[in-house]
């Protein structure tokens, strides 16, 4: 399988939509920098007449936001990557001479996973250096950005492997690319929909208005949310939440760490999971 991934990764680094991918993340990075820091200082005197919080100003909570958005150039890198193997034949050849199926597969999953984190640590390592020295760092230290890195890794790798497995079965660059981007799509609204959901308050505070007709004030008392998840209801959201591996990176671009280990846990049962079915699922794909 060695020759494979060596040929593999002979392929992307010559692949223009690499080649693009790279650009557009650290491009990203650059372009989140320069616009936060001219807004910062164009506007510090009115934020800080708003009592706007002093780490607005850092790059303290912009270092992973940024990903959610490389997120989904993803689907593109990896489905013109396993796209190409079959609009140029490359799969039947390798089967030809002599790979197996699943070392095919697996020589994949490995070289698209390590050209997506190419990607994500550039964009990180850009934001740690040059938006540091540019707007400054103070509450991110360096264990919390190594932590808060491996965490995002393997939400990448996790959703690289689903990305695999539905890849491996289209016999078309833009039909694999499709494909993905839509998985992702749906994912990411998935996510947020949830989120939004599971956070709800139960309970509506109590407040209170002048009636322009007295004069007098109106106490409204505190009020159950009649849209607040309970039970068993509850249990399968928060359940959905913990398995979609975008979920996970959108607690670490908040830089929410708290359930990091039950969220790597996940994301290594949807690797074990997905790359298990798809080398399955592959071996009988008929390739003729």
């Amino acid at each position: 399988m060695n020759k494979l991934i060596s040929a593999n990764f002979a392929r992307l680094f010559k692949s223009g939509i690499f080649k693009l991918y790279m650009i557009f993340s650290g491009g990203l990075s650059l372009f989140m920098i320069i616009m936060h820091y001219i807004d910062s200082k164009n506007n510090l005197e009115r934020y800080k007449e708003m009592n706007v919080p002093a780490e607005y100003f850092t790059m303290d909570s912009l270092v992973f936001i940024g990903l959610l958005y490389i997120l989904f150039a993803v689907p593109v890198l990896v489905g013109n990557f396993v796209g190409t193997e079959y609009s140029d034949g490359t799969i039947r050849n390798k089967l030809i001479v002599g790979h197996k199926r699943s070392s095919i597969y697996l020589a994949n999953l490995i070289v698209c996973t390590a050209g997506v984190l190419m990607g994500v640590i550039l964009h990180i390592l850009i934001n740690c250096t040059i938006g540091k020295a540019l707007c400054g760092m103070e509450i991110l230290t360096v264990q919390k950005i190594l932590e808060i890195t491996l965490f995002m890794a393997i939400a990448f790798i996790s959703i690289t492997a689903f990305m695999i497995m539905l890849t491996m079965f289209v016999n078309s660059k833009a039909g694999a690319s499709v494909a993905v981007l839509m998985l992702t799509v749906i994912m990411f609204v998935a996510t947020l929909t949830i989120e939004q959901k599971l956070r709800a308050p139960e309970y509506y505070d109590s407040w209170s208005y002048v009636d322009e007709d007295t004069g007098e004030i109106v106490e409204m008392p505190e009020e159950k949310n009649p849209n607040y998840l309970t039970g068993t209801k509850r249990k399968v959201y928060q359940t959905i939440y913990d398995v979609i591996p975008v979920s996970h990176m959108y607690e670490s671009a908040m830089e929410n760490t708290k359930n990091a280990g039950k969220f790597a846990g996940y994301d290594g049962l949807v690797l074990v999971v997905t790359t298990a079915l798809g080398i399955i699922l592959f071996r009988k794909k008929d390739l003729k």
